[in-house]
C-alpha cells in the first residue's frame, strides 16, 4: 500500500488513467496504520506469551535490536554518504537532502518529535522513518505496561488509550491547526492502531474471548460494516488531513484492519486467509521492514530531486526506483538482516519451573 501510495500517485496526472485507475487506491497511505495495528498484535502476543518469564526484558531488547536497529544504521550511512558526495558535486541531488531536521532526532528514534518542533519531515530520503520512532516508543511502554499490570488492568489501560488518541488528535488539531505532524506523528496520538493491535492478542489468548467471536460470528458484520465506513471516509476524507479522517477516521480504518485480521486468522479455511498466504505476499513481508525504510532513498536517488512531477517518464522512474528497492532489499534480508535476526534468536525466554511438578511458576 505504502509502495503504490509513494512510487506511483505522486506521479499520476489529474484526469491521466494512471490518475482514474488509482481512485479506489487512495486511502494507501494508512498502510502505516495497518503496520501499526500488525505490530501491536505480533509484539503484543509476543510479550503476553512471555510476561511470566525470568529474562523478559533482556531478550525482548536484545531481539528488537538485530531486528531494527543495523538495517536502519545502513540507511542512515546511506544517506550521509549520499549527501557527502552530494555536497562535493559528484552527484547532483542536492535537492532531496534539505530539510531542517538535524541529525541526532534521528539517530534516538526522536524525529516524529522533531518533524512537530520544526513542522516538517526533514530530509527526503529519511521522512517515512517518523513512524519507526513511533514504534521504538512504543517498545518502551508496552513491555511495562504487559509485565507489571494483570489481565483486567491492562485491558482497561487499553481501552483508555484507543479512546483517548483521537480525543488527544482532536486536541492537537484545534489547538496547533496549522502543523499537522503534532497529531499525526506523536506516539501518544497513534496509540488507537497499536493498542487495538493488542487488544487483538489479548482477545486470540483469551478462550472465552476467542469462542464468543467464533460463535457469534459477529466479524464478518463487522468487517461489511467497517468497509462501507472506510469507503465513506475515502469518498468525503481522503487525506489524513481532514477532519473527520484525522479524528475518528484513523480509530476506525485500524478496527478495519484488526477485523479483517482477526477474520484471517479465526476463519484459516477462507478465501480472504487463502490469499494472504500467498507465497509472492510472504516475500514481500520478508522484506517490507527493509523495503519501507530504503523505498524513498532509492526515489530520491533515481529523480534527483523532489519526485513530484507527474509525467509518463517520471511514472517509468518510479518502476526503475521499486525495482531497485525490492531487489536491493531482498539481498539485504538474505546475506545481512536474517542472519543478524537468527542471531538475535539465540536468546531465548526462560521460565521458572518447580522441581516437583516442572510447571511453570506463574
Amino acid at each position: 500500500m505504502i509502495l503504490v501510495a509513494h512510487c506511483f500517485e505522486i506521479v499520476s496526472r489529474p484526469g491521466s488513467p494512471l490518475a482514474y485507475a488509482l481512485v479506489p487506491l487512495r486511502l494507501n497511505w494508512s498502510g502505516v496504520d495497518l503496520f501499526f495495528v500488525l505490530s501491536g498484535f505480533l509484539i503484543g502476543g509476543i510479550l503476553l506469551d512471555a510476561r511470566e518469564s525470568s529474562n523478559y526484558f533482556r531478550v525482548f531488547y536484545t531481539r528488537r535490536f538485530f531486528r531494527i536497529v543495523p538495517i536502519y544504521a545502513v540507511l542512515l550511512l546511506s544517506v550521509a554518504v549520499a549527501m557527502h558526495l552530494s555536497d562535493a558535486g559528484i552527484i547532483g541531488k542536492k535537492e532531496i537532502f534539505s530539510g531542517p531536521l538535524p541529525w541526532p532526532y534521528f539517530a534516538f528514534f526522536l524525529q516524529n518529535i522533531g518533524v512537530c518542533i520544526h513542522n516538517a519531515f526533514g530530509i527526503f530520503p529519511l521522512g517515512v522513518t517518523w513512524s519507526l520512532a513511533v514504534e521504538e516508543q512504543f517498545y518502551l511502554t508496552l513491555p511495562l505496561a504487559i509485565r507489571f499490570l494483570n489481565r483486567r488492568a491492562l485491558v482497561l489501560f487499553v481501552l483508555f488509550a484507543i479512546v483517548g488518541a483521537p480525543l488527544l488528535r482532536a486536541f492537537f488539531l484545534h489547538r496547533f491547526p496549522g502543523n499537522p505532524y503534532t497529531w499525526y506523528t506523536l506516539t501518544p496520538c497513534r496509540a488507537d492502531s497499536l493498542l487495538l493491535g493488542v487488544l487483538g492478542a489479548i482477545m486470540l489468548r483469551e478462550p472465552r474471548w476467542r469462542s464468543w467471536l467464533l460463535g457469534k460470528r459477529l466479524l464478518p458484520s463487522a468487517i461489511a460494516i467497517l468497509l462501507l465506513g472506510a469507503a465513506y471516509l475515502g469518498w468525503r476524507a481522503p487525506s489524513p488531513r481532514d477532519i473527520l479522517m484525522a479524528t475518528a477516521g484513523f480509530t476506525w480504518l485500524a478496527l478495519a484492519f484488526l477485523s479483517i485480521m482477526l477474520y484471517a486468522l479465526l476463519y484459516r479455511g477462507s478465501l480472504l486467509s487463502y490469499c494472504l498466504r500467498w507465497s509472492w505476499l510472504r516475500g514481500l513481508g520478508a522484506i517490507s521492514y527493509g523495503a519501507y525504510l530504503f523505498h524513498e532513498f532509492f526515489l530520491g536517488m533515481t529523480y534527483g530531486r523532489t519526485p513530484w512531477v507527474r509525467s509518463w517518464h517520471d511514472f517509468g522512474l518510479s518502476v526503475i526506483a521499486l525495482v531497485l528497492t525490492i531487489s536491493f532489499c531482498r539481498l539485504s534480508w538474505v546475506y545481512f538482516e536474517k542472519p543478524l535476526v537468527r542471531i538475535g534468536h539465540r536468546a531465548s525466554y526462560e521460565f521458572i519451573t518447580t522441581p516437583a511438578t516442572g510447571l511453570r511458576h506463574e
